[in-house]
């Protein structure tokens, strides 16, 4: 992973994909060239920002636009593979809405239907599509008549060149958003759906086919983007987002044909960029980059001056109603991606206590996903409240058996690097590395914890525990669902929750949860063979 302030290795990756840039030629798309710009999973980053010596670390849509109307390529697209209506406050304030109508005033072409863009409902997907004029494409994504939600293709044509685009998204969505998100949908064979939409886009007589999806390129995302396209004849080019992976690659079928798989990071730390030119012998080439915000070609390009007024007047709206002072921190709170999603932290460990608290449970239980980012010693507003808790969570009591609790603890620990991995209160875990057998018959090591105790005792399989969790887990998010049909109290915002909690304790109290030590790995850890898989290293993303 590219942290966000490694400018040199950002801009050495960019020069190495550049140098290995992938080339291929397909039949002849005309006189024409074509550059495609391409974004995804920027959860609501739609502001530039500079770092303290005044580089730019996140792109921002004015930068963005200025980047694509300066290419004097004379056809263009403008795409994003998903995941851009929810995550800052920004975009969660109003649902949506706010980054719906940047993304309309930045002249997105087309964008996937990422799972996080049905966090407010399918509904409310379709809305912001409509009200907004947005080409949210997903030719998956059916309704209960079987037909797509959404369109599920777009063929764009300038002189002597036609192109199809056609959308994906993730099966993983039906437990990756929360349940009830995508009730009544049905999300249909990716490949399936795909040779489908090749064989509709060539029937129009398309030149170059693209593939907008929001698939992802880990081991857990089935099927991978690079698998679609290596199964898929006819893709040309893949735009992928969902693992947040900084990408590009050449893939070669068994009959010779070849894709390109493009990604560009998350957070709008980059941009994409693939360049589709005539080929001496009436074909055509693509090359495809990765820009990053450090590169010489963002740092010196000037926004756009129409698109930063429009999104300042946008954010000066919300000013007051995100601005205020909602309570003080005394010590760093650590609600960092990679660690909310591989160990228990300071920030994790005070969500939980809050949760517990407030409702009175023995033990509260936080798939790591449901923050989103860290908080600074010091003030806290309402805006930077709702960008680490961007999903309205609520808080629900249930009582379950230590089975049930010990089986949901099995499946978060099994799935390290994704958001379901778990934060907790009120028990001590000591967890290990073991191996088992993965569907494809190779040995693969996973994470599971080995002693679990409540109140100094062993987890006691037939005892009942009152547990804190919240909604989305209940609902059988990130597959929690063996808290299926459980009855529940529900006791209010989990944003509020925390937000009492911190007002109201004292900083020893609360320098003793945040130091406490409810974590332990036993060791050693299991050797590795060439054979072995390690679930630790499919880290990145759920998203």
């Amino acid at each position: 992973m590219i942290m966000r302030n490694d400018f040199a290795a950002r801009t050495a990756l960019t020069v190495l994909i550049s140098a290995l840039a992938p080339v291929f030629c397909a039949p002849s798309a005309g006189a024409q060239d074509l550059v495609i710009y391409h974004t995804n999973d920027v959860h609501g980053y739609a502001f530039e920002e500079l770092d303290g010596e005044g580089n730019v670390v996140r792109i921002g849509y004015d930068r963005l636009k200025a980047l694509v109307d300066s290419d004097p390529a004379p056809a263009k697209l403008l795409l994003d593979a998903g995941d851009v209506l929810h995550g800052q406050a920004f975009a969660t304030v109003r649902q949506g809405g706010l980054m719906a109508e940047v993304l309309s005033l930045a002249g997105y072409d087309a964008l996937a239907a990422g799972n996080h863009d049905f966090d407010y409902g399918y509904g409310r997907l379709l809305e912001l599509s409509g009200g907004y004029r947005l080409r949210f494409l997903a030719a998956n994504v059916l309704g209960g008549d079987g037909t797509a939600i959404l369109a599920p293709y777009l063929v764009r044509s300038w002189s002597g060149l036609k192109v199809g685009i056609f959308g994906l998204s993730t099966p993983m969505t039906r437990t990756s958003t929360d349940p009830r998100n995508v009730q009544g949908l049905e999300f249909a064979d990716p490949i399936e759906t795909a040779r489908a939409a090749v064989d509709l886009l060539k029937a129009e007589g398309v030149d170059l086919i693209v593939a907008l999806m929001h698939m992802g390129s880990e081991p857990y995302c089935e099927p991978t983007s690079q698998a679609i396209a290596e199964r898929v004849p006819g893709i040309d080019i893949a735009i992928d987002g969902h693992s947040h992976s900084v990408t590009v690659i050449q893939i070669t079928r068994e009959d010779g044909s070849r894709a390109v798989v493009a990604s560009a990071g998350a957070f709008f730390e980059n941009v994409g960029r693939i360049a589709v030119d005539r080929d001496a012998d009436g074909g055509f080439s693509v090359s495809a980059s990765i820009i990053p915000a450090s590169s010489p070609e963002i740092q010196r390009i000037r926004p756009d001056q129409a698109m930063r007024e429009a999104l300042n007047a946008l954010k000066s709206d919300l000013d007051d109603e995100l601005g205020g002072i909602l309570m003080t921190v005394p010590f760093d709170l650590d609600g960092s991606r990679q660690n909310m999603r591989s160990s228990s932290t300071n920030l994790g460990r005070l969500v939980c206590a809050a949760m517990a608290a407030a409702s009175g449970a023995d033990i509260a239980l936080l798939n790591g996903g449901s923050v989103h980012d860290s908080i600074a010693k010091g003030e806290v507003t309402r805006g930077q409240l709702l960008s680490v808790f961007p999903y309205g969570d609520s808080v629900y009591r249930i009582s379950v058996t230590g089975e049930v609790l010990l089986a949901s603890l099995v499946r978060g620990f099994g799935q390290p690097g994704a958001g379901g991995f778990p934060q907790f209160w009120g028990m001590e875990i000591e967890a290990e590395r073991r191996l088992t057998t993965a569907s494809d018959g190779t040995e693969e090591e996973i994470l599971a914890p080995k002693s679990v105790t409540v109140g100094g005792k062993p987890l006691d399989p037939k005892a009942t525990y009152v547990l804190a969790v919240n909604d989305f887990m209940y609902s059988g998010g990130d597959d929690y669902s063996m808290f299926a049909n459980i009855p529940f109290e529900d006791f209010g915002p989990l944003m509020e929750i925390f937000r009492d909690y911190m007002t109201m304790m004292d900083h020893d109290a609360l320098k003793a949860v945040a130091d406490a030590v409810v974590l332990r790995w036993a060791l050693p850890r299991v050797p590795r063979a060439e054979h072995v898989r390690h679930a630790r290293e499919k880290r990145y993303r759920m998203a």
